[in-house]
């Protein structure tokens, strides 16, 4: 080599030493700072080709809360496949009666009621003598561990025949007088019942939950007052509960309007309890759709799926339910990093922050991110997970974006 070209050489040599320096010492120092904040937590950062950039505790399990909410929608989307829609069926009997069976339907909403009403006019139900409800599809037993009964919205209680998330949305005008705080939902007795309670000029949201016959009754109300609205008389106000069985002829199989990935969204993007659980019960339509759906059968639809797909055991994913209220869910940062690697291509169903596509996770002494770090070259997994006094997730991910 000549000396020119080795001089050349050298000197791109100790530019580019010069310029990787800063970066080295830069990121070794954001380390340092994240590893300070981390008391019992785990982070993990890799590349966008998935090389580890950060791997703190990566092989510990912690309590994960809402960000398991991405492995739900994951496992939900393999399983039920993107093209499924949750269903409700309609029946009658000789007595001109109406049956109306459940099977999990999250959003069978006001809107979604209001379609229903128009699909059975024309399948020639105009008239209804009493409306019966079948729960039938979800046992009687079905408790969802973490769960409290509360009046908190979140903590909506899943069935198989559920309208409005269990809830309502009320207001109380100054003049006292109570109104739908919702235009395209009807005012029902039981509505103007509950707000009583609810102080002059207040709006309130009250999940119905802690009464399964305020849900029963405020589901039959719902669809009395929309199908009536529509058109359809109904001749008796009386709502009961049935089984349904070969006595009943079904009319009408509604499906949702809305398709898995919208049902996802609404999951992620407000991290929806409820939602997630439902899809949690629901996914064992996927192979088995007629003998109901059950806690104990969900979770060896998931434990199969965890153990064989994902190839992970016990000491890394513990997975007792689909939304992440419960402590009883257990998981590795290694784990969450693969979850999140397949569920990539699925980054715009998550929630914005700073840029960058998170799933929040949050109960007492939990404080965890999931998501993925947008770059120039594509899109950086990382999980902070802080089961700790101290929340210093948002200081963690600034810390992991500069890399």
């Amino acid at each position: 080599m000549k000396p020119k070209q080795l001089l050349a050489g050298l000197i791109t040599l100790l530019t580019l030493v010069m310029i990787a320096s800063p970066l080295q010492a830069t990121e070794k120092a954001s380390l340092r700072k994240i590893r300070s904040l981390v008391h019992n937590g785990s982070v993990v950062l890799t590349s966008e080709t998935g090389e580890r950039l950060v791997a703190i505790n990566a092989d510990r399990r912690f309590v994960p809360a809402s960000i398991i909410k991405i492995l739900t929608a994951m496992i939900a989307r393999d399983l039920l496949g993107e093209t499924f829609r949750f269903s409700t069926g309609f029946y009658t009997n000789t007595q001109g009666d109406l049956a109306i069976k459940g099977f999990g339907d999250p959003f069978l909403v006001s809107d979604e009621i209001r379609i229903i009403a128009q699909h059975l006019k024309n399948s020639g139900v105009t008239q209804i003598n009493r409306i019966m409800l079948d729960h039938s599809y979800f046992t009687d037993d079905l408790s969802i561990p973490g769960l409290s009964k509360t009046s908190n919205p979140y903590d909506a209680i899943n069935g198989a025949l559920v309208v409005n998330f269990n809830t309502i949305h009320v207001k109380k005008e100054a003049s006292g007088n109570v109104v739908s705080a919702e235009a395209e939902t009807p005012l029902t007795p039981l509505v103007i019942a509950k707000a009583a309670g609810i102080s002059r000029g207040k709006t309130a949201r009250i999940n119905l939950s802690a009464r399964k016959a305020d849900c029963n009754r405020y589901a039959g109300e719902i669809f009395s007052a929309i199908f009536r609205e529509q058109g359809i008389t109904i001749t008796h106000d009386f709502i009961g509960e049935v089984t349904v069985d070969a006595s009943w002829q079904q009319r009408y199989l509604h499906r949702n309007s809305r398709a898995l990935d919208d049902v996802l969204q609404g999951l992620l993007q407000y991290s929806n309890n409820f939602i997630a659980n439902q899809l949690f019960l629901a996914a064992p339509q996927a192979s088995d759709s007629d003998t109901g759906a059950t806690l104990q059968k969900s979770r060896r639809l998931f434990e199969n799926y965890i153990r064989t797909r994902l190839n992970t055991d016990a000491n890394e994913l513990i997975m007792v339910e689909g939304s992440g209220i419960s402590r009883g869910n257990l998981v590795t940062g290694n784990v969450m990093i693969s979850i999140l690697d397949r569920f990539k291509s699925h980054a715009d169903l998550l929630t914005p922050k700073d840029g960058h596509p998170v799933k929040s996770g949050t109960l007492t002494g939990v404080y965890n991110y999931a998501g993925y770090i947008k770059t120039a070259g594509g899109l950086r997994s990382f999980v902070v997970m802080l089961n700790q006094k101290k929340n210093h997730r948002d200081a963690i991910l600034a810390l992991l974006a500069s890399f």
